[in-house]
């Protein structure tokens, strides 16, 4: 049995592996997921857990070669994987590119070549070519760049649309085919390895073979266990112990305190290496200290991933100007829309798009604040403590009255101080005294600025934009292979009204391209979900419209009052006016 270690870069990879994990009987396969740095970081915390060999990708695996002693299997990128890819590209609309080293890019222009594909490709010699080519590329208006997780994610930050090239199964198996041969020729090495480190385990002494780097090529698991590579980087007088061994081709020895323990410290030159031995004069203690998260009512990020903002319809591409104008101004901006339409995507793009984009994006989720929260925030001036940044206030008619009104009065006392607002509402809001579900004065302060994001049923030109987009994100994401959509398929799509709006057609996109069994999404498996999401719309109706009639009459009213609030998402301004009571006869009979 090969016991492997599969570090994948992207999480469509997982899916592949935990399928193939099912079909091979001679590998005991264990997957996590890393990128890069991340990868390496993952190989070289399971160095002990006695894998014979690693499997990765491309440049992750490029770089987990350089800090492991076992066998890494590189999974290539095959042609069935570029012309697949090739295939879904050909339904994105705006100008596209292939931006890879030449393992991707040559056998990729030869298949575009023969396909008589208009996409330009681009090779690289290095990463950091990446950013500057992809520049290019922008400036000579195109949207879509396809290539490694590097490429794409770069493609990302830069507002373009990048599409991950995956490796498909017949690419994984392959590699697997390699780690078979590979294994048999390193097993009788693996085993003798097993032996030697069975013997330097075995001593009590801390022993580290070292390059000249500093770099631990092989230790025994007490130095792995109580020494770290960043005892030596902080450590000048262990650094110039190596660094004289090394010069002089001489031992050295010396009493050393690393980390507030006493050590015995000897060096030894053996060839091209370094041996370091350790004896501590003190047992060492550590203490290991746990910390629970909890959700909370404000949100801090540090980076903000890039989610395109995509659409050909009129209306969509009047927000996506306003995104580009507003994001460089610093006054106040309202965001109206219903729910699932992507407010929130707005918001963080006006924040990549900014000037303030080096500071954290913070987010308030109104309708989490609990009872005294937003007082608290007020009272610690944590708006004037984040001046620099960007705070989004998201679902801000989800506080009530009294909370928009210290809001109110908080940001006019405090002009000149604060950070850059964004806030967000539902597109149906009343600012008038009698059902106010908004307060006339926050509005007035804080929407000077507005976007209004219309509903997906009013601009049904944008599902085929957004599809494809999503496609190629699940595409990444459960490597299903899928390379469009039948048209007749893509028809019931663009008819559905989407109630739930962009969300619910990013669902649907999701589960559709979960359950495919094919290179395209068919029109059956379409009219299947979208029969069904019409029955369950029926069956809510049906049940919003049906009033249980038993108990008394002041049962029945509770029941009705609680079922308009439920339609009104809890909003009891809206509510009450459905009603026609007011506010507080409608808290008094909840609560009688």
């Amino acid at each position: 049995m090969i016991k492997a270690l599969v570090i994948a870069p992207y999480e469509g990879l997982i899916e592949i592996m935990r399928e193939i994990a099912e079909e091979v009987t001679d590998f005991e396969l264990h997957t996590e997921m890393g990128n890069l740095y991340e990868g390496v970081e993952i190989a070289q915390r399971s160095k002990a857990e006695g894998y014979d060999m690693i499997i990765s990708r491309g440049g992750t695996a490029s770089l987990v070669q350089e800090v492991v002693s076992i066998p890494v299997i590189d999974i290539q990128v095959s042609g069935y994987d570029i012309l697949r890819l090739l295939t879904l590209v050909k339904g994105f609309s705006g100008k596209a590119a292939i931006v890879g080293f030449p393992n991707i890019s040559q056998g990729a222009a030869t298949i575009c070549n023969l396909l008589d594909l208009d996409i330009n490709t681009m090779t690289i010699q290095k990463d950091v070519e990446v950013e500057d080519r992809l520049k290019s590329l922008k400036d000579d208006g195109y949207e879509v760049v396809i290539g490694d997780v590097v490429t794409v994610e770069a493609a990302k930050q830069l507002g373009m649309n990048g599409v991950l090239i995956t490796s498909g199964k017949e690419a994984v198996m392959e590699s697997l085919d390699e780690a078979r041969r590979v294994y048999q020729l390193f097993s009788k090495l693996h085993e003798e390895i097993l032996v030697y480190q069975s013997i330097i385990d075995a001593e009590e002494r801390l022993i580290g073979v070292l390059s000249d780097d500093g770099k631990v090529i092989c230790a025994n698991k007490q130095f792995h266990a109580a020494f770290a590579h960043e005892m030596i980087e902080n450590s000048p007088e262990l650094k110039e112990i190596m660094e004289t061994t090394f010069k002089t081709k001489t031992n050295q020895t010396k009493m050393l305190t690393l980390h507030n323990q006493l050590w015995n410290v000897s060096s030894q030159f053996n060839e091209e290496h370094l041996i370091l031995f350790l004896e501590k004069a003190f047992p060492n203690q550590t203490t290991v200290q746990k910390e629970d998260g909890e959700r909370y009512a404000v949100e801090v990020q540090t980076t903000i991933p890039h989610v395109l903002m995509t659409g050909k319809s009129k209306p969509m591409q009047e927000v996506l100007k306003q995104v580009e104008k507003y994001s460089r101004m610093t006054e106040p901006l309202w965001i109206i829309g219903e729910t699932g339409n992507g407010k929130d995507t707005v918001a963080q793009s006006i924040y990549l798009k900014s000037k303030k984009n080096n500071e954290p994006f913070i987010t308030i989720h109104c309708e989490l604040m609990k009872e005294g929260q937003l007082k608290e925030l007020l009272q610690e001036n944590f708006f004037k403590d984040h001046a620099n940044g960007i705070v989004y206030l998201k679902r801000i008619d989800r506080l009530d009255a009294y909370s928009q009104k210290e809001l109110y009065h908080y940001f006019h006392a405090n002009k000149g101080k604060l950070p850059r607002l964004i806030v967000s509402s539902a597109d149906e809001f009343a600012i008038d005294e009698r059902h106010a579900t908004i307060d006339h004065e926050l509005f007035t302060l804080l929407g000077r600025l507005i976007i209004y994001l219309p509903p997906l049923r009013e601009r049904v030109e944008d599902i085929e934009n957004l599809i494809p987009v999503f496609i190629s994100e699940f595409h990444s994401k459960y490597s299903k292979q899928i390379v469009g959509v039948r048209q007749e398929a893509m028809q019931e799509l663009v008819e559905y009204d989407w109630p739930r709006n962009v969300d619910q057609l990013k669902q649907v996109i999701e589960q559709l391209v979960l359950h495919s069994n094919s290179y395209y999404l068919e029109q059956e498996e379409v009219s299947s979900v979208i029969s069904l999401l019409k029955q369950r719309q029926e069956e809510e109706e049906s049940e919003r419209n049906q009033i249980e009639i038993s108990g008394t009459l002041k049962d029945i009213e509770k029941r009705v009052i609680t079922q308009v609030l439920e339609e009104e998402e809890m909003n009891q301004s809206k509510a009450a006016k459905r009603l026609g009571i007011n506010r507080s006869t409608l808290w008094r009979k909840l609560k009688s």
